[in-house]
């Protein structure tokens, strides 16, 4: 009988033994995944702001005051002040009207812009000066989203 019982208590501890052994081991949680990186934000579009120092040169007397309506663009408002082929004229509403614009295609309706007279200020040697050097900035700018305009702008500030 005590072997019967050593045979079955040992049988027992080697049934136990195994079942142990057979069991995968116990895992810990899995770690948690790391936070989402923060989401890229776009930089802001280039702006060309309208410098004092530029608008300072320019001649204002006479300049009118002009309001934005819906779907108006710079270029739209230099064609329909400055004569339908001066669209390019633009930059010097920019100037005159000392503000940042990021495009000249998104102009908010109520916007008060100065438009100065193109004539009086074409005969300005300071202004041209002025004028030269801000349109060739926007030109650079313009460039990398509108090659053409940017191409367009720059022959004209040349030309000045």
């Amino acid at each position: 009988m005590k072997n019967t019982v050593f045979c079955l208590v040992l049988f027992l501890s080697f049934c136990g033994f195994f079942a142990c052994a057979s069991q995968p081991p116990e895992l810990a949680s899995p770690p948690e995944p790391p936070p989402p990186p923060p989401p890229i934000e776009a930089p802001p579009p280039p702006s060309v702001e309208a410098d004092s120092s530029f608008a300072a040169d320019l001649v204002l007397d006479g300049a009118e005051t002009y309001i934005v309506v819906r779907r108006d663009t710079l270029s739209k408002i230099a064609r329909k002040k400055f004569g339908s082929r001066n669209g390019f004229y633009y930059p010097l509403i920019m100037m005159a009207s000392n503000i940042a614009i990021k495009d000249q295609d998104l102009l908010e309706p109520g916007m008060v812009l100065t438009i100065p007279r193109l004539r009086a200020n074409l005969n300005s040697a300071k202004a041209k000066a002025s004028m030269k050097k801000f349109f060739l900035e926007t030109a650079a700018i313009t460039n990398r989203k509108r090659p053409r305009d940017g191409t367009g702008l720059r022959r004209l500030a040349n030309s000045l």
